[in-house]
């Protein structure tokens, strides 16, 4: 998730701007991702992840958890969103 929009002519880069969010956006994004993250709690799939990869993805979704209550504004929550792993 980033709220930054950037214009470039080629490589150069002309503007760059920040969007503002807001909570609905948050919410969508954070369910879309927790939809997505669900599946690798069924047994079969859970059972094959090493303890690594069990720990990336509980620390990514207490992550999502946890962005109302560490941030006071959708912008802040945005520019914290944790980034996804290629695996998930």
């Amino acid at each position: 998730m980033d709220r930054r929009e950037a214009v470039y002519h080629g490589t150069e880069l002309i503007s760059e701007t920040f969007r503002d969010v807001s909570w609905e956006r948050i919410r969508s994004e954070r369910k879309q991702w927790f939809a997505i993250t669900d599946l690798w709690y069924l047994k079969d799939r859970w059972d094959n992840l090493s303890s690594s990869h069990k720990g990336i993805l509980n620390s990514f979704r207490q992550t999502l958890r946890d962005l109302p209550q560490n941030h006071t504004t959708a912008n802040q929550a945005c520019d914290a969103f944790p980034e996804a792993e290629e695996w998930f």
